[in-house]
């Protein structure tokens, strides 16, 4: 039996990664269980380490060797870590067997594509990308609750996760396995045409018919009521109990599109823009800065060569965290 393909949702956290995964997940050919963070936390470890002793090998002079890699050669390693990722994909598949595709959902994926491509390179990438200050203000909602370990409290550090989530998992855009790009407000808007981008992404077939059904079965609102999709897939071991979690409280909100504008402050919209206001407009999202009000304040004139170092210093502090993060 063939291995289904695998397919990863990324972007940052709040961004409706949950809320692709049930729509898509509805299908009968994608199976898709909750998040794994099995590059993350498991995969990039490892490689990080297996790359930081072979570089120390390499300084080593005429002493005795020693290590993993004095053992496995690259090739060895690589099979065994993406001998991991085949029992994940097959472990997923027992529980749905009419599944022609894995979905493995964990926004934190979104920083360590380079590991991905490593271990597993024909995957395919779906990048949810969401308004930054819808994302922002419903991390800092989600730091008083559920998220209390995870969300920055204050709009300048949830700035900061959505600007560096979003550019590390563009980092994955030439994918030799497929890279797409979806807007969390196009799928409200333009919900079928939307979601038929992601199916075709994942190699499925399915009408507009099909996927009107499957979009009003996880309609937002239903969706929000707190009860754990049916279609994200729980171990049969603990599948009963599972069926009767609901997410934690807060963990949806309103998933309005410019629900910040109700809530935000002129501080809290500077404080935004301070860090991520260049990629909003990059995104589209505002032609300029004029969101920021008749009152807001001039950021200081920075010469071209001064704002070419800064791009390139905010992609360097993208990529430094993705690396970061694979220590953790």
């Amino acid at each position: 039996m063939a291995r289904p393909r695998l397919v990863l949702i990324i972007g940052s956290p709040r961004s409706g990664t949950t809320w692709l995964q049930s729509v898509l997940g509805s299908h009968p050919a994608i199976a898709t269980p909750q998040e794994t963070d099995i590059f993350s936390m498991f995969l990039a470890p490892l490689s990080q380490a297996w790359d930081g002793q072979r570089d120390n090998l390499a300084k080593t002079d005429n002493r005795r060797r020693k290590g993993l890699s004095t053992v496995l050669a690259e090739s060895e390693f690589a099979a065994g870590c993406r001998g991991i990722v085949e029992q994940m994909i097959d472990a997923v598949h027992r529980q749905k067997p009419t599944a022609e595709v894995v979905i493995e959902k964990s926004p934190s994926h979104s920083m360590c594509t380079d590991v991905i491509q490593r271990f597993w390179p024909q995957a395919t990438f779906i990048h949810v990308i969401r308004d930054g200050r819808d994302v922002a203000a419903s991390l800092v909602a989600a730091s008083q609750s559920f998220g209390v370990n995870f969300a920055p409290a204050e709009v300048h550090r949830a700035a900061r996760m959505w600007s560096h989530r979003l550019r590390g998992a563009r980092m994955a855009a030439d994918a030799p396995g497929g890279y797409l790009e979806i807007r969390y407000e196009d799928l409200h808007s333009n919900g079928v045409a939307t979601a038929r981008q992601a199916f075709e992404a994942c190699g499925v077939s399915v009408s507009d018919a099909e996927i009107a059904a499957i979009l009003e079965k996880n309609e937002f609102g239903a969706v929000a009521k707190g009860v754990v999709s049916p279609s994200i897939l729980t171990p049969s071991s603990s599948a009963e109990a599972d069926r009767l979690r609901t997410e934690p409280e807060g963990f949806f909100r309103k998933g309005q599109v410019g629900g910040w504008r109700d809530e935000w402050s002129s501080d809290d919209r500077f404080a935004f823009d301070d860090v991520a206001g260049d990629l909003l407009i990059e995104l589209g999202y505002e032609p300029d800065a004029s969101w920021l009000g008749t009152n807001r304040r001039p950021k200081p004139a920075r010469p071209p060569l001064m704002l070419t170092a800064s791009r390139k210093l905010r992609n360097l502090a993208a990529h430094m965290e993705q690396r970061s993060q694979t220590s953790k």
